[in-house]
């Protein structure tokens, strides 16, 4: 990946998000399949606004925000940069990096690689 490449992620948080999410990956196939070229995205999707907050929470949002400044040696590091308990920030991380929002090397070294994060919320159906 190019170093001045910038990562972005976009949230949306919209009713039928399962569905819209399914659909997309199925039309994303079927193009492949007949040999279409098909633009990469980087999507999560969110069925309502509590299902967001309850992932992205604040402390999580400062954890982000610390790991891209600061990627951390592992978690015990990270927890006492932020002085938080180390159970709480393993929970953290573990929910966040199957997001795909932090990245753990080989290591263990933490990272967030993504530079920016854009939301759409759909209030109409």
């Amino acid at each position: 990946m190019a170093e001045d490449e910038n990562i972005k992620r976009e949230i949306r948080v919209t009713r039928g998000a399962l569905e819209q999410a399914a659909a997309e990956i199925a039309g994303v196939w079927k193009a492949a399949e007949i040999g279409q070229d098909v633009e990469a995205t980087d999507r999560l999707y969110f069925e309502d606004w509590n299902a967001l907050c309850a992932v992205l929470t604040p402390k999580r949002y400062e954890l982000l925000r610390h790991l891209r400044s600061a990627p951390a040696a592992g978690i015990r590091a990270l927890s006492r940069e932020l002085g938080r308990d180390v159970k709480r920030v393993h929970e953290d991380v573990v929910a966040l990096e199957e997001l795909g929002l932090i990245e753990r090397d080989q290591s263990g070294r933490l990272s967030m690689p993504i530079d920016e994060i854009s939301s759409t919320i759909r209030f109409a159906a």
